[in-house]
């Protein structure tokens, strides 16, 4: 079982001027707040339902549900709240995300900040859990795929190892070493 106890108070500033009061980020296990995952779905479907493995609420919910009651340590995810309970987004560490890559095991996946929250910081925390639980598995090298968020990934020392169609979208495949 891994545990991980995460709050962070962080401050955005831009200008000089707070771009979003103190706010403070909870990072907990998908267990402790099952009461998000309709409202997590119904986000994500809104987000990527172009793309086939969000194009249907059903399989979206039954995905985070069996995350919720999986034996095995993968897949794990974890849900951001702020300081009120209000979920901000979430993060996901998986195996074999992409079929193109049947060899490359453990993937950050489904990383996904709700668009009024975006900024806060939330995302990098989600981020951070996800390696800090990968490192505590023992998993020395982690994948992702984006089709956007190449420098934000590049900024935390992850480098482009491919780009490629995945769902009718070009994707830049990237890896961190742990």
């Amino acid at each position: 079982m891994i545990t991980i106890d995460y709050a962070e108070r962080i401050i955005m500033f831009s200008d000089g001027l707070p771009k979003h009061s103190a706010m403070t980020i909870h990072i907990k296990p998908l267990n402790q707040c099952p009461h998000h995952i309709d409202a997590l779905a119904r986000a994500l479907y809104t987000e990527w339902h172009d793309f086939a493995p969000w194009s249907d609420m059903r399989k979206i919910l039954d995905r985070y549900r069996h995350a919720l009651t999986a034996a095995a340590p993968l897949p794990k995810v974890w849900m951001a709240e702020n300081g009120h309970g209000a979920l901000l987004g979430s993060a996901s560490l998986k195996e074999y995300d992409l079929q193109h890559y049947p060899e490359e095991r453990y993937w950050l996946g489904d990383v996904f900040v709700m668009p009024e929250h975006r900024g806060c910081g939330a995302g990098g925390a989600l981020v951070k859990t996800c390696l800090q639980a990968a490192r505590l598995l023992e998993i020395d090298k982690l994948y992702l795929y984006t089709p956007d968020m190449q420098p934000l990934y590049a900024r935390y020392g992850w480098r482009e190892t491919d780009k490629r169609q995945v769902n009718g979208e070009t994707v830049s495949v990237m890896v961190l070493d742990l």
